[in-house]
C-alpha cells in the first residue's frame, strides 16, 4: 500500500500557497510621503498661501489707487497676508481708519535697489496746485461734518481756483487755452484717483478720500504758496513723499 506523499497537495491548497496575502505585503509607494493638499489652492499646482478674499484685496491694492468699502473690510480681516503680498512687490500698506481707505505705496528706501510694482506719481505744478486746493476744500467739508460722498466740486470752481486771483493760470491771457489746460489738469486728477466724475453731471466731480490721506493740511497750504509763486524751474512734487503721518495707521 502506497504511503501518502506529504509533498502533494490538492489544487485548492496549491492555489492558496501560490497567492500570498496581499494585505500583508508592503505597497510600492510605502516610505514615500504623498504630497499634501494646499488648502488655499485655486488652480492646479497653486502654491499660494492666501485665501481667495485676501488675494482679491491684495490684487485690488496693487491695481487701483486705493480701495474702500467691502474691499477695505476684506483687507482688514486678512491684513497680515495682504501686507506680506504687498511687501513681496516692494509695496507698503497705508491705512486710513478715519476715511476707511487703504493704499499700496511704493517703498521709499535708499537701501532697496529693486523697483517696486508701483511707481511714484510726480505732479506738475498745476496738478500740485489743484491737489492742494482740493485738500483745503476737504478741510472745509470736514469742519462742516459732511460725508465723503458729498465732497463735491464743480468744474467752474476748479477753473476759478486755477485761473483767477493768484491761481496758477491767472497770468495767462488766452482764455481758450486756459480752459484746455484746466481740463487737462482735471483729467489727470481723475486718472490719479483724486477726483471722480459725476454720473449725473459732467461738470461736477467728487473729491475722493485719497486727497486728505496723501496730503496733510500744512503741506497743502505750503504747496499752494509754492505753486502760485511762479517758480517754473522748481522740481515736480512727488506725492508719495507726503503721506499724512497721522493717517498712516489711522486715527
Amino acid at each position: 500500500m502506497n504511503e501518502p506523499n506529504p509533498t502533494m497537495h490538492n489544487d485548492d491548497e496549491r492555489g492558496a500557497l501560490a497567492a500570498p496575502d496581499t494585505d500583508d505585503m508592503p505597497n510600492a509607494g510605502d516610505g514615500q510621503t504623498e504630497p499634501s493638499v494646499n488648502p488655499y489652492s485655486l488652480f492646479d499646482n497653486d502654491l499660494g498661501d492666501m485665501t481667495a478674499d485676501a488675494r482679491r484685496a491684495a490684487i485690488a491694492l496693487k491695481r487701483e489707487r486705493y480701495i474702500d468699502g467691502e474691499l477695505y473690510d476684506i483687507a482688514l480681516d486678512n491684513r497680515d497676508a495682504v501686507e506680506r503680498s504687498l511687501n513681496n512687490d516692494l509695496l507698503e500698506l497705508v491705512v486710513s481708519q478715519r476715511y476707511r481707505i487703504m493704499i499700496a505705496m511704493p517703498v521709499a528706501s535708499d537701501d532697496v535697489a529693486l523697483r517696486s510694482l508701483k511707481t511714484r506719481v510726480s505732479l506738475k505744478r498745476e496738478e500740485a496746485a489743484l491737489l492742494a486746493f482740493l485738500r483745503i476744500r476737504v478741510l472745509e467739508y470736514d469742519n462742516a461734518r459732511e460725508s465723503a460722498e458729498d465732497w463735491l466740486i464743480s468744474l467752474e470752481e476748479i477753473r476759478s481756483a486755477l485761473a483767477t486771483g493768484t491761481g496758477y493760470f491767472a497770468s495767462r491771457n488766452d482764455e481758450e487755452s486756459v480752459l484746455k489746460q484746466v481740463g487737462a489738469v482735471v483729467s489727470s486728477m481723475c486718472t490719479y484717483g483724486y477726483l471722480e466724475r459725476s454720473a449725473d453731471d459732467e461738470t461736477i466731480y467728487r473729491i475722493t478720500p485719497l486727497v486728505p490721506v496723501v496730503l496733510g493740511r500744512e503741506l497743502a497750504e505750503s504747496w499752494l504758496d509754492i505753486a502760485t509763486g511762479g517758480d517754473e524751474t522748481a522740481t515736480d512734487m512727488d506725492v508719495t513723499d507726503v503721506t499724512d503721518a497721522d493717517d498712516k495707521e489711522g486715527e
